[in-house]
């Protein structure tokens, strides 16, 4: 059955976008009524993507001036709503239905929509930072965007109607042309910077202006120069514009970037006294606080920031502060002052809040492991990380293992085929079990994190020497076999292997063999750890010691 009309015109400038287009036009056809594509001298296959959609195509000269493409679009769309994107963009699936309310609502002038920008190019990446934007507005003819760069409507329509209602929705638009590859390919940061200076020329005590121009030379780490801007936007800037708040943000942030702590803290400070909800300024001054050595100070405003929670939607925020970036803050800096309790407490935390930070379960497993607490690892990561599909057990289980924690490794998988009845984990499974046993006669048993072991001289082997059984080892790889010849307490033949191994280090053409140098890195890891691991249950000096098992490498830092 036909949806009934949403009165949405979508409307877009689009130059070179083939590549994102489809899928821009997909998650938002079903939506809209008309398609309104203004093309600025596309050259691949653009205009025939946008209408293979059923759009209405305007090609126009690019005369470097944002605002003018945009309201040529405008002057063609015949519905009583503007929505308007880019082609690097695609809407929420789930929020369509809500779209088509919010244009149902005809007593607001404008919706302003989350605009998530991704760090990377497809809507499963991390999102950096939710931006709410005043991307859908009433039709009308004095509605005209204005800025030759990062145009904007919001000014037009306060302008001819003062009381105008606008509404912030929960709609969430994915945006993708900020990640990395995206800023590199397009070269964005020349283009708008040439783009903001025409612009300042033009209007030398625009807030705006100066505020994107700062934004531009944060981009390319010239922060006294992005200083400037943001103190001039400051300057002219009226309090009540949906952007001030930001120019608290990134002038601590400039500050912290130029290491003046205490200026930074300071503009925090100044910022919360406006805004004292922007749970984005107590993060921030708790990492810059915790960067300085003031541990206590930067406890106080982590712990303000996890109370206060994520920011209300109308602020411009970083995903996780008041959550689970804070949370891991917390986290770093119990372990920094050697409170290994809280810092597992709060790496937890992070991870209970977001379960897909990797981050948070490196330090916690690391931390866990250096405390000879391994045998826990596995059912306190069970009970903070639900492993909702069939996959994600052997996801946490590859983990572990990558962080040499075999015995927690095979506990998960035990776990996960006893449940499913599966034999999809039987090659790991086999392989951690394997190493698993060779470990237990190497490494202490289970200590408290606090814990203070008895001082001991420490053997530089096991008392009683258990020859690998060859049988059991033969379905492993060389490395791992190697690993366990080096667990049975067989460090010298271990070694010994290892110099073989990459013995001679390059080819006969010589070009070095990176392959075997990285698996001896990883080897050679594995043997120290355990060494320290064996000596730091006997050695006065255990802090020292556990502190080097977590600064060892684990697996991925030697790929």
């Amino acid at each position: 059955m036909k949806r009934p009309p949403s009165g949405i015109s979508l409307c877009m400038i689009v130059k070179n976008e083939a590549a994102n287009l489809t899928r821009c036009l997909s998650s938002v056809h079903s939506v809209v009524d008309e398609i309104i594509i203004v093309d600025t001298g596309s050259t691949d296959h653009t205009i025939s993507i946008a209408r293979r959609f059923g759009a209405t195509v305007i090609e126009i000269p690019w005369e470097g001036d944002f605002a003018q493409a945009r309201n040529a679009g405008l002057t063609r769309a015949r519905f009583p709503w503007i929505l308007f994107m880019d082609a690097d963009e695609e809407l929420d699936a789930g929020d369509a239905e809500e779209l088509l309310v919010c244009a149902r609502h005809m007593e607001y002038e404008g919706f302003f929509l989350q605009v998530h920008n991704h760090i990377s190019e497809n809507i499963h990446s991390a999102t950096a930072t939710v931006n709410p934007l005043l991307r859908m507005f009433r039709r009308r003819p004095e509605h005209r965007f204005q800025g030759r760069i990062h145009e904007q409507i919001a000014a037009s329509i306060t302008k001819h109607r003062p009381m105008a209602m606008l509404h912030i929705s929960n709609v969430k638009i994915h945006h993708y042309g900020y990640s990395g590859s995206m800023v590199v390919s397009r070269d964005k940061i020349r283009r708008n910077v040439e783009l903001l200076r025409l612009a300042l020329e033009q209007e030398p005590d625009d807030p705006f202006h100066h505020y994107n121009m700062a934004v531009e030379c944060m981009r390319m780490n010239d922060y006294e120069s992005a200083l400037i801007h943001l103190r001039q936007a400051k300057q002219h800037a009226d309090p009540e514009i949906s952007y001030f708040h930001l120019l608290f943000k990134y002038e601590a942030r400039c500050l912290l970037s130029l290491v003046k702590s205490d200026e930074a803290v300071q503009v925090c400070r100044d910022g919360l006294k406006s805004f004292p909800d922007y749970t984005d300024l107590w993060h921030l001054m708790g990492v810059i606080q915790f960067s300085a050595g003031q541990h206590l100070h930067a406890e106080k405003s982590f712990i303000e920031a996890v109370t206060q929670g994520p920011a209300p939607m109308h602020y411009h925020t970083e995903t996780g502060a008041g959550t689970y970036l804070s949370a891991f803050g917390l986290g770093q800096l119990q372990e920094e002052i050697g409170d290994d309790i809280q810092a597992i407490h709060w790496y937890m935390k992070a991870l209970q809040l977001e379960p897909g930070m990797r981050q948070a379960l490196n330090k916690l497993i690391r931390i866990m492991k250096s405390n000879r607490q391994e045998s826990l690892i596995a059912s306190r990561l069970q009970e903070t990380i639900k492993l909702r599909t069939s996959a994600e057990p052997q996801k946490l289980a590859g983990i572990l293992a990558e962080h040499r924690c075999y015995d927690a490794a095979m506990n998960v998988l035990e776990q996960a085929s006893a449940l499913e009845h599966s034999r999809q984990n039987e090659p790991l499974l086999g392989m951690c079990k394997q190493l698993a046993k060779s470990t237990s006669s190497r490494i202490s048993p289970t200590m408290n994190a606090q814990q203070k072991p008895a001082p001991a001289t420490v053997s530089p082997h096991p008392p009683h020497l258990i020859q690998p059984d060859h049988d059991d080892l033969s379905a492993l790889a060389e490395d791992r076999r190697m690993e366990c010849t080096y667990y049975n307490g067989f460090s010298g033949q271990a070694l010994n292997d290892v110099l073989h191994l990459i013995s001679p280090l390059s080819s006969s053409s010589g070009v070095a063999l990176p392959g075997k140098a990285r698996t001896a890195a990883r080897l050679l890891t594995a043997f120290a750890e355990t060494h320290l691991l064996q000596a730091s249950a006997r050695h006065p000096d255990y802090a020292v010691l556990r502190k080097a098992v977590r600064i060892l490498p684990w697996f991925e830092d030697l790929e």
